[in-house]
């Protein structure tokens, strides 16, 4: 999964009035559907978001924890979760890419 600085991603998410975050979306789910080989593609993931009305979105927010745990992280698909069920799923993305950033980094930088 590629890196990806948090503070650039809030940067864009703000200048873009939330587009970057759909692109975030599709893109890091066709990055973890390469990785793990679950899920659906990038355009099937986005589909399933808009024809169950965001509740694949809900469901795949606690799986991205089991996926990212897969590649060696902490699971934290319950937080993913119920910070989606309170009303600040838009901070997710920000964890979630900073966990695979985590992953991503050299052997020596992870401690």
């Amino acid at each position: 999964m590629r890196q990806r600085s948090i503070g650039m991603m809030i940067l864009l998410t703000i200048v873009t009035l939330g587009i970057y975050a759909l692109y975030w979306y599709i893109s890091f789910q066709m990055e973890l559907k390469q990785q793990t080989g679950e899920g659906f593609g990038g355009l099937g993931h986005f589909l399933m978001s808009i024809i169950t009305f965001g509740i694949y979105t809900i469901y795949w927010y606690y799986k991205v924890g089991e996926r990212l745990e897969k590649q060696g992280g902490p699971n934290n698909g319950i937080l993913y979760l119920i910070l989606v069920l309170v009303g600040f799923g838009w901070l997710n993305m920000f964890l979630i890419q900073s966990e695979a950033n985590k992953l991503n980094a050299p052997a020596q930088i992870r401690g």
